[in-house]
Formats: C-alpha cells, sequence, structure tokens
C-alpha cells in the first residue's frame, strides 16, 4: 500500500538520569531532505542519524528535533593548573621565610584563586549515547510510519475513486470520434449539396473527404495508451515500494493523451470532455506529490 510522506513522530527512551526525547515532522519532498537539531555535544552523531533515517525513509523532507533532556549531562573534569601551583608553592616559600617558619597562611588564599584549578570539558562517549539515543529514533520512526500508512490508504481510495473517474472520461472522449465524423459527413454533405451545380453529391469525392477527417480525428491509439496507464496507475498504487515519482510520470503522459485527443477532436462536447479530464488530472497529480 502506498504511504503518505507527511508525517508526525515521537520517540522518548530513559539514558542516565533523565531521557531523550526525539520529534520527527514530515513533510513533502521529492528527495530525502533531513534537517536535524541535536545538542552541540552530539553533533558527531549527526552523520548517523541521517543514515538511520534514510534505512527507514525514501522521500520527504525530515525535521528532526534531540532534546537531551538530562541524558548527556556529562560532568567536567576538575585540573590543576599546575605551572600557576608551582609558582604559589615559589611564594608560599619565601613568604615563610619572611615570616618565620611559624607563620602559615595556609591555603585559603590561594584557593580562592579561579585560575588555580581548571575545568575541562570532558568528551561524552558517542557509541554508548547511540546505544541509550537509537531505541527513541525507532518509537519516533515507528509513529511516524504509522501515520504515513493510514494517510496513504485513504490517498489511495481517495485517488482509486478519481482514477475510475478519468477512466470513465477518457471512453467518453473515444466515444465520440465516430459521431464526430458522421456530424462533418453530414454538414460536408449539405455544404456540397448547396455549393455544387449538380443537384447530386459525388459519392466517391464525398467519401474521400470523410474517410481523411475519420483518419485525423481517430483517437483509438491515444484511447488505447491511456487506459494502460491507467491501469498501471492502479496496480502501483497497491505495491509496497515507493511509487511516487512513477506516478507522477504516469499523470504527465495521461495528460499528454488527453492533450492529443483534445487537439483531434474539433468538437465542443468532446472539448468539454478533455477539460474534465485534466480537471481531475490535475486533481490526482496534487495529492500525488504528498506520496512517497
Amino acid at each position: 500500500m502506498i504511504k503518505s510522506m507527511t508525517a508526525y513522530g515521537r520517540g522518548q527512551a530513559p539514558a542516565g538520569e533523565g531521557s531523550w526525547i526525539v520529534e520527527l515532522r514530515c513533510v513533502n519532498s521529492r528527495f530525502l531532505d533531513p534537517h536535524l537539531r541535536l545538542p552541540s555535544a552530539l553533533m558527531g552523531l549527526e552523520d548517523r542519524v541521517k543514515k538511520y533515517l534514510g534505512e527507514r525513509l525514501t522521500r520527504g523532507r525530515v525535521n528532526l528535533t534531540l532534546d537531551a533532556s538530562g541524558a548527556v549531562k556529562t560532568p567536567p573534569r576538575l585540573v590543576l593548573n599546575r605551572p600557576l601551583v608551582r609558582e604559589y608553592r615559589r611564594v608560599l616559600e619565601e613568604l615563610k621565610q619572611e615570616l618565620g617558619s611559624q607563620a602559615d597562611p595556609g591555603l585559603a588564599p590561594f584557593l580562592s584563586n579561579r585560575d588555580l584549578i581548571l575545568v575541562e570539558e570532558t568528551t561524552p562517549d558517542l557509541e554508548a549515547i547511540w546505544l541509550t539515543l537509537e531505541p527513541a529514533l525507532a518509537q519516533a520512526l515507528d509513529e511516524a510510519e504509522a501515520m504515513r500508512r493510514a494517510e496513504g490508504a485513504a490517498l489511495a481510495q481517495d485517488l482509486g475513486e478519481r482514477l475510475a473517474r478519468v477512466e470513465e472520461l477518457f471512453r467518453q472522449a473515444a466515444a465520440r470520434s465516430p459521431e464526430i465524423v458522421e456530424n462533418y459527413r453530414q454538414r460536408l454533405s449539405e455544404r456540397l449539396a448547396r455549393l455544387g451545380e449538380l443537384p447530386e453529391v459525388d459519392p466517391q469525392r464525398l467519401a474521400l473527404e470523410v474517410a481523411m477527417i475519420a483518419d485525423k480525428c481517430d483517437v483509438t491509439e491515444e484511447a488505447v495508451r491511456a487506459q494502460s496507464h491507467v491501469e498501471q496507475f492502479r496496480a502501483f498504487l497497491g505495491k509496497p515500494e515507493p511509487v511516487g515519482r512513477k506516478l507522477d510520470f504516469l499523470i504527465q503522459e495521461l495528460n499528454r493523451e488527453a492533450n492529443t485527443m483534445g487537439s483531434k477532436s474539433p468538437d465542443a462536447a468532446a472539448s468539454q470532455v478533455i477539460v474534465e479530464i485534466k480537471t481531475e488530472l490535475e486533481r490526482i497529480r496534487e495529492q500525488v506529490q504528498n506520496i512517497e
């Protein structure tokens, strides 16, 4: 069954003292176009997340937001500024010599200097993080997949109904061809009878003219090709793999057949049918843009 490209999914998984929260918003696009919003500490996982999305999705713009709600609170590492410590020790030794060995100012005055102890940011373990993050991604994609399938089923039903209407309109357009030829024969016969000097029209001349217009108005080939395209379209609606581009191509081909039939049908009633066909095809085309 076809799937829509429009979907929303949310996933959550525990991690450390917090949890991962993943949100997916998918809309239609010609190609897979992921846009990620990750915490700065996890930018190293960007390519991995995109690859993971590509294993489940083939088309659509995907906006993914990852909230590390307490999940990656990696504590900073405190380190001594050793060159500065050595300077403090030197100064402390000199101070003791000046004031006497019994004088001990203690460490408090020195520890109040923020430059003595440095804060070093630690690098998160991306492999360990991925193990806890992947379930949240999977859950978000599962929810989005369920929505895409549900909307795809609704699209398939709507497209099936519109396709049946297009099929009937093509039949009507093809059925007009013999009537167009007969109407032309009658008008030509009357015109020749009015303009000719002879009381009767030459049957051979009339037959030749009618044969020429019948050949010009024959839309059998176009009708056969249109029917083939309709049948292919209907078959693709039941395929499990992505078929959006194929359906879009078939709509273009059906429009081509409709245009050719319209140019071969110099008749107001036939032209009206062609207009209805193209109107319905445009509605189908708009729906197809949402199919993966």
